[in-house]
């Protein structure tokens, strides 16, 4: 009965928050099972941040009531954000759920299924563990090569559409120390990547001593030996300052791709989201991110049909995103979301609109990446090789960029970095040869 097997809905953070979880019961003697019918014990690790993945969770919970129904000591727990939000009320729709706990109480888990052995009947823990960013928890990773490293929780920006500062609370930064002694960790392992996790990381340093942000801490990862790439997710354009321009032009190991949302171009619409910045100052940063890091890979998230955008409005988003170049962006139908101040705004529009509007981005877009992916044909790029490509025979590994790459060299060894001259492009990956 000591294994378990975890669902994961959502984003990186939710990914994270489940190697956590993974590590918190490994280290208390528990094994991971390949499926869930194979478990003692079942973890849905959900996201409430849109309204797919919250369906996605409600199925696969109805789901598992039938293996409850033949396993009756199946410990069925409830994690993440629509834990946060829903709380016991998801003892109401299944009360067949054994337990229910936020993303801020993890580092209690294990308290929580000794607490359930010993009295069968749900255990309930959303009040969120203020020291929770002071705390080291085990994460078990299975990439072997690539980590993820949340160095803050929660946001301060409230932006109209967006649940987490309501679900995962406040800004909070964990000490450099902390983070430092992580990643060495990780070198010591063998891993070769560090992604590093927050809701705004450029905002980080709140909180802490005087001379901690995001730029210095980027300078202290750059500094650890062992560790060859350095990436981070996810900036907000307010929050981009020149001194984090520079830090990815100048430091090495720094990657040159960035992750920058910009939801809309319309100042309009980006007022009513609350997002702090207007198009022109968007792009201003734009600018000067191309101009200081010549051919950094940029991608983007994109709202459309957010209520009482016009024609007008999507219009300069299409225009934003012809006239910036992403290399990929991950675009969205806007969907109402609990608590936000978003439901109270007149205006919003009917599927149709919004689902013609989401294919003419996705178009546009799809027309843009290849574009930009055929101007590297001919290039020669460094890849970090990360295993077999599904397309047999071949390596996989991904540029500085983040763009995949498929290739023959069968003695190049996992992990190493490679000089390969890309000789083809996709849209969703490229080919190549590696240089003698």
């Amino acid at each position: 009965m000591k294994s378990f097997h975890i669902v994961t809905f959502g984003c990186q953070m939710n990914e994270h928050d489940s190697e956590r979880m993974a590590g918190i019961l490994e280290e208390r003697g528990y094994a991971p099972a390949s499926v869930a019918e194979n478990a003692g014990m079942v973890i849905l690790n959900t996201c409430s941040i849109r309204e797919k993945a919250e369906q996605k969770f409600y199925s696969e919970l109805g789901r598992l009531r039938t293996l409850k129904k033949a396993n009756p000591k199946l410990t069925i727990a409830v994690a993440g954000c629509i834990a946060q939000q829903e709380g016991k009320k998801i003892l109401s729709k299944a009360p067949y759920v054994d337990m229910v706990l936020g993303p801020s109480d993890i580092a209690g888990l294990f308290t929580m299924v000794e607490a359930h052995r010993r009295r069968p009947v749900p255990v309930i823990e959303t009040e969120g563990d203020p020291e929770y960013h002071h705390k080291l928890i085990p994460a078990s990773r299975t990439d072997g090569l690539k980590a993820w490293v949340s160095i803050m929780y929660g946001c301060d920006n409230f932006c109209t559409y967006c649940v987490v500062p309501y679900l995962r609370g406040r800004e909070r930064s964990r000490p450099p120390r902390d983070l430092v002694q992580e990643v060495r960790g990780l070198t010591e392992k063998g891993f070769k990547e560090v992604t590093l996790l927050g809701q705004n990381v450029n905002s980080y340093g709140k909180g802490l001593k005087e001379g901690s942000d995001f730029p210095r801490l980027l300078g202290m990862i750059n500094d650890i030996p062992g560790i060859e790439r350095v990436r981070f997710v996810t900036s907000h354009p307010r929050d981009l300052s020149d001194a984090l321009i520079e830090a990815v032009r100048d430091l090495p190991k720094v990657c040159e791709s960035l992750h920058l949302p910009v939801q809309s171009g319309s100042d309009r619409v980006l007022a009513a989201m609350n997002r702090r910045y207007t198009s022109s100052e968007y792009r201003e940063k734009v600018k000067k991110l191309k101009s200081a890091v010549p051919g950094i890979a940029l991608t983007t998230d994109v709202i459309v049909g957010f209520p009482g955008e016009t024609e007008d409005d999507f219009e300069m988003t299409m225009g934003l995103l012809g006239g910036v170049e992403y290399d990929n962006i991950f675009a969205f139908k806007y969907s109402q979301r609990p608590n936000t101040a978003a439901l109270t705004l007149t205006g919003h529009l009917p599927e149709n609109v919004k689902e013609a509007r989401l294919e003419r981005v996705l178009s546009l877009q799809r027309d843009i990446t290849l574009k930009k992916n055929s101007r590297l044909v001919g290039t020669v790029q460094e890849v970090l090789v990360e295993g077999q490509s599904k397309k047999g025979g071949k390596l996989t590994g991904r540029t500085r960029g983040n763009k995949a790459v498929n290739f023959h060299g069968n003695d190049a060894p996992i992990g190493s970095l490679l000089s390969v001259r890309i000789t083809s492009a996709g849209p969703n990956s490229f080919s190549g040869e590696p240089c003698v």
